[in-house]
């Protein structure tokens, strides 16, 4: 096969996985009350993040200007800023920040007290929900706030993106999601935050079909990549001949 042969391969393949990911469903437990027992929705993300996690590797070793042993975290925050098309991605979650520059004693600088000012409009006391786009703020806007390095780097650390890579750690490595927010809203494709009565911290939650869309369109956008290209995909792809 030629090139674009191999390429439209390549991509069916990861188009086929994305189907059947989406058809994953468990089957009938002795114990339908056992919480421990796996849920659905964490097994689809593990999935999901295995083939964005594959395909973010492909990408990166089609850069010549990064390294083959690109850190796992550089290879997947580029790949998802690169070929996501994820809209929250740049996105800093206030809840968060607050917390930080909170126990970092940064509240009272001119970033600080817009946090602070900020998350006071918001409520948990119903209990409710809250999509982080009607509160976070872009990391640009944040870090004209920004007077100090260590401002500076916390707006970073708690971009969406850096966010959903922590959260895939911990998914892949200790096989459990993080935060007491459940992904219970049916699917939709935006992040959101779960307050509850008498609990004043707001949870974070990554529904599912996040990982289903951002998949799709990295499929999609890093297709267009390798035809503009003109790379053939499993040219980087190491050998498994004998396995």
């Amino acid at each position: 096969m030629d090139v674009r042969e191999n390429i439209e391969h390549f991509c069916q393949y990861f188009d086929s996985e994305a189907q059947s990911i989406e058809l994953v469903a468990l089957g009938a437990h002795e114990d339908a009350t056992d919480s421990s027992r796996g849920s659905e929705s964490r097994y689809k993300k593990v999935l999901y993040l295995a083939a964005i996690d594959t395909l973010a590797g492909v990408h990166a070793k089609s850069i010549a200007s990064v390294s083959r042993r690109a850190q796992n975290r550089e290879r997947f925050i580029n790949f998802i800023g690169q070929h996501g098309s994820w809209r929250e991605e740049n996105l800093v979650s206030i809840p968060f920040l607050h917390d930080e520059l909170s126990a970092l004693n940064l509240l009272g600088g001119s970033l600080g007290r817009y946090v602070d000012e900020k998350l006071a409009h918001y409520s948990t006391a119903d209990g409710g929900s809250l999509p982080v786009v009607d509160i976070d703020d872009s990391v640009l806007d944040l870090l004209a706030l920004a007077s100090t390095d260590d401002e500076r780097k916390t707006i970073q650390r708690y971009k969406h993106v850096e966010l959903l890579y922590r959260y895939r750690n911990t998914l892949v490595h200790e096989s459990r999601e993080p935060g007491a927010a459940m992904d219970v809203f049916g699917p939709t494709t935006s992040p959101y935050y779960s307050g509850y009565i008498d609990d004043k911290a707001w949870y974070l939650t990554y529904p599912t079909h996040i990982f289903a869309l951002i998949l799709k369109r990295s499929i999609s956008s890093f297709r267009s990549y390798l035809l503009e290209k003109s790379i053939d995909p499993f040219s980087l792809i190491e050998g498994t001949e004998r396995w």
